[in-house]
Formats: C-alpha cells, structure tokens, sequence
C-alpha cells in the first residue's frame, strides 16, 4: 500500500493508544484492515487516487450519518439513562441529548411525573391471604389498601439497578409495613377514627424503607380502602355494631338531656338569684326612704312638736280612711236624724264591683 495512504498516517486517531482503551483499539485496527484489502480488491490490488477519493468521501457520509444518530430527544416528563457497554455512566434531563452511537452507548428513557398505583387486598385479585391481617387486640380483618408511588427526579438509576422487580418489591414492603402498624392497633380504632393516623405511619414508614434500600422510589400517598371483619364472623360482627352504635346513641341522648338540664337550672339559678338582688336592693332603698323621712320629721318635731304632731296624726287618719266608706256627722247637732246605712251600704258594694 502507498505511503501517502491516510490511515497509515502517524497522526491517525486510530493509531493512538490509550492504555484504557485497548477494545477500541483494536476494534479500529481491524475496520482499517477491511478497509485496505476492500480498497484493493475493488482496483484490482492497486490503489487508485479517485476511487480511493470517492470510497472516503462515502466513507466519510457514512460516518457523518453514523454519529448524527446519537441525538435523542428527552421528553419533559422524562429522565435518561446513559449507558456505556451496559454500564451506567450520567443520567440528563429534558431537551435535545447526544451519546456515542451504537454500539459504545445507549439510553433508556423512564418517565418520572407518571404516578403509579399498587392494590394490596383488593376484591379484584379475590387474595384473601394477603388481606387478612391480626389487629392489635387480637382481632382478624380484612384490610385492602392502595399505594401510589413514582419515581425521584435523581433516582432514575437506583430505580433501575438497585431493584430487579421494584414492583414487587414495593408491594411487599406495603403488606409488611401495613402489618405492622395494624397489630399493634385495636380493630375498631383502624376501622374508624384511626384511617387517616394509620395512612400517616404507613407512608412515613414505606419511605424510610425506600430510601434505606435506595429504591430511587417516592411514596406520594397510602390510601387505606377497606377495613372488615371476616367474611364468616361479618354477621355476628355488624351485630356487635349495631348494639355499640345503639349504646352510643343512647349515651348520646342523656348526655343532650344532662347538657339541656343543666343549662334549665343554671338559668332557673340566675333568675332566682336576680330577683332575690333585685328585691333586696328594693327593700334596702325603701328602708333608707323611711329612715331618711324619719329623721327629716324628727328634725321639724324637735323645732315645733305640737304643728308636727298634729300633721302625723292628720296623715295616719288619711291613710286609715282613705279606702274606707264614711259617714260625717256634725258634732254639733243636737239629734241625730235617720241614716239608711243598709241601702248606703249597698251602693257601695254594686260601685265597687262595677269598678272592678
């Protein structure tokens, strides 16, 4: 072969060796082999300058279109996995990405924003096993219960390597996560007031697993679906509700009575108490009228006792006579004539009733 052929050129790329890349290296001594006998069969074991120049222009077309064929586009709902002869060597974001083609590198595009779902105990799958679980007062329930999960934006990779089935694996930690909290919790408790404590624990708790294990996995939400006794003691069970759900409104209803009883005779008290004040601050004010009248008299009676002797005496026959029927007769009059008392009488009383 000539001399003045290019790949024998001492500035080759090719012909730079690298002490870590011994597979490329001989990766490209061979493609230069083929080239040179290719190059030499086509001119008949001698080399030609325009059909040397039209094989490397080809060439060069060739390997033009082969390493625009490493962009890639990543989506804005995506991650994507660089790998390097399988192993893995940077995760990109969004946007236009390139890699060495094929076969030096490839990527593996994961969705990271979709929200995945796992049923644990549903009715669906009819895995009584897996639903059926000890509660801490030693009752048995049925519990089904779903977890929605996604992918970390920075744990693409732990999602792919770190797990064979993530899946699989999630589900059970769920079951035995769900187990956990559920038999160190009374039946009734779980079944009522206890749901949204018990979705808190079991997320917290599914995380700290996920993170332990590096699952490159995000728990968004543990949603607890049915709580019930078992199929073959659930009659026996709703009885046992319905009586607890008729104590509780029984007790329901004496406490409305105490609380309406109690309010009656708080206001009964205070009515009595503010008309016993009332009262006692009347006959206070009256007591202070007459005594303040007293002295005020008795002031005057010492300065003239007979003018105000004679005016108290005058004021009590009023008050006494006031309501009283009256005849006056002249003391002066020597006899006394004929009085009809008993018609007088009588006038009095039809007065007294027509005023009425």
């Amino acid at each position: 072969m000539s001399s003045k052929n290019p790949w024998e050129n001492e500035d080759d790329p090719w012909n730079k060796k690298k002490p870590d890349d011994d597979f490329l290296s001989m990766f490209a001594v061979r493609i230069r082999k083929i080239l040179n006998d290719t190059i030499k069969n086509w001119n008949g074991g001698k080399n030609n300058k325009s059909s040397i120049g039209f094989i490397y222009l080809a060439m060069a077309v060739v390997l033009g279109v082969y390493l625009v064929s490493g962009f890639y586009q990543v989506q804005h709902d995506q991650r994507g996995v660089v790998l390097r002869f399988g192993r893995w060597v940077r995760t990109v974001g969004p946007g236009l990405q390139y890699i060495l083609p094929y076969p030096f590198e490839s990527v593996v595009l994961q969705k990271v924003t979709k929200v995945n779902q796992i049923d644990v105990g549903s009715f669906f799958r009819n895995q009584q096993e897996e639903s059926l679980v000890l509660t801490g007062d030693s009752n048995l329930a049925n519990i089904s219960f779903s977890v929605l999960w996604k992918i970390k934006d920075n744990g693409v990779e732990d999602y792919l390597f770190n797990a064979k089935s993530p899946e699989i694996t999630v589900q059970a930690m769920a079951e035995s996560v769900m187990r956990e909290i559920v038999g160190q919790t009374p039946f009734t408790y779980v079944q009522t007031d206890g749901r949204g404590e018990i979705q808190r624990k079991a997320m917290k708790s599914l995380q700290s697993m996920m993170d332990e294990y590096k699952m490159g996995i995000e728990i968004v939400r543990v949603e607890l679906q049915r709580v019930e006794p078992p199929i073959s003691v659930i009659d026996s069970f709703r009885d046992v509700e319905r009586a607890q759900a008729e104590q509780q409104s029984e007790k329901n209803k004496a406490e409305a009575y105490d609380r309406d009883t109690r309010a009656r005779t708080r206001g009964l008290i205070a009515e009595k108490l503010n008309n016993g004040e009332a009262t006692k601050r009347s006959i206070i004010e009256t007591a202070r009228g007459a005594v303040a009248r007293f002295i005020s008299a008795y002031s005057q009676y010492k300065l003239a006792p007979d003018i105000v002797s004679k005016r108290l005496y005058i004021e009590t026959m009023r008050d006494v006579y006031k309501d009283v029927n009256k005849i006056i007769i002249d003391s002066d009059i020597k006899s006394v004539p004929y009085l009809p008392l008993t018609e007088l009488h009588k006038t009095t009383i039809i007065k007294e009733e027509s005023s009425k």
